[in-house]
């Protein structure tokens, strides 16, 4: 390597490796939120082995991997500026010029939206991980107690097929957050910039998700519970179902997979047929949990309970319909194919109707 080589290196490493310091001491010291998320554990069994795992200790154990791993990522690509660097050099030169440059602007959104979401999606895949595995248990452990039918499908094998479908997802996105590789096409190219696009996605992310859910109070269940075994089995596979679709969106997208991006258009996949699928199997299996609450409120309540159980569901559902209708905009201001694709698939979420 020259010199030169040898000093960009240095400068990327380095200033990478201080924003990632800097975020977890920032979410470790300053956030409520996040002290709390890394205080807890796992209780893990693997292969008949009970351990526990604190969430702290994977994350510097993960933390140090990266540091590894940044040494060939960033040798094999001396001529790219990291993100931290860019923000830097941006906040340097600011002092003269007054302002940032768009370079260092658009950087400061990348680094905020990996702050933010990365260490989210890591603890969500994580505890995925721990859950799937006390579900296989509790799988293994039904079958050598004689459990089948509706018992045994209640007990592990849809919390095993739950899991599991989210650990897919979230794993997905964990990467697409942590990961940018030329030879994999995702480079971030844009975050949206406004604050209305910020807005509405962190309304559906914790700490966030908890004051949204004071307007609109959450009323689906995760497994929605029916008196009638057909009727309980039906319902909650074709959640189940959905909620694959849902990952499948997120295996579609690879290792493009983050909120607020552009990183090229991805028309595979459940994406062939509609512009957003994710979000229509997400709420459409909102939806189902939602129904023992919905009768409950026919059943016991007057038609104010029912009117704010409705309303409650759709206002999350409108949520996820301005998310599409913010990030199509992002996507529709760059010259990325989005316009050609919107064009080659109508539908935003449902074939012939919007």
């Amino acid at each position: 390597m020259s010199k030169s080589s040898i000093r960009r290196f240095a400068l990327n490493y380095l200033s990478t490796l201080t924003f990632v310091g800097l975020s977890y001491w920032i979410i470790s010291s300053l956030s409520d939120f996040h002290r709390s998320m890394l205080q807890g554990q796992w209780d893990l069994t693997i292969f008949g082995i009970n351990a526990v795992i604190t969430v702290h200790a994977v994350f510097i154990a993960l933390m140090a991997l990266y540091a590894v791993i940044l040494v060939p990522y960033y040798a094999a690509y001396p001529w790219m500026h990291s993100k931290s660097f860019t923000l830097a050099r941006g906040l340097w030169f600011a002092r003269r010029r007054g302002r940032l440059s768009p370079a260092a602007r658009q950087a400061a959104l990348v680094l905020l939206l990996k702050f933010f979401f990365a260490p989210l999606m890591i603890n969500w895949c994580l505890s995925h991980v721990a859950n799937l595995s006390g579900s296989m248990l509790q799988l293994v452990q039904g079958f050598q107690n004689g459990l089948s039918g509706r018992a045994l499908f209640d007990t592990s094998i849809f919390w095993a097929s739950f899991q599991l479908i989210l650990f897919v997802d979230t794993l997905l996105f964990t990467l697409g957050y942590i990961i940018e590789l030329p030879a994999l096409g995702n480079r971030i190219r844009s975050v949206d910039p406004t604050f209305f696009g910020w807005f509405i996605c962190l309304a559906c992310y914790p700490p966030f998700n908890d004051f949204t859910g004071r307007f609109l109070q959450w009323q689906s269940s995760d497994f929605p519970y029916f008196a009638n075994d057909i009727v309980h089995l039906t319902i909650n596979v074709v959640l189940l179902l959905s909620l694959a679709i849902f990952s499948w969106a997120s295996i579609a997208l690879g290792f493009k997979a983050s909120n607020l991006t552009n990183r090229g258009v991805v028309s595979h996949g459940p994406y062939a047929f509609v512009r957003h699928p994710a979000y229509v199997a997400k709420n459409f299996a909102w939806w189902l949990g939602a129904l023992p609450a919905l009768a409950v409120a026919i059943t016991g309540g007057g038609w104010r309970d029912i009117a704010y159980t409705v309303l409650a569901v759709l206002g999350w559902t409108a949520i996820y319909a301005l998310r599409a209708i913010t990030e199509e905009r992002h996507l529709l201001l760059r010259d990325n194919g989005y316009a050609q694709y919107a064009q080659k698939v109508r539908w935003r979420f449902v074939p012939g109707v919007w």
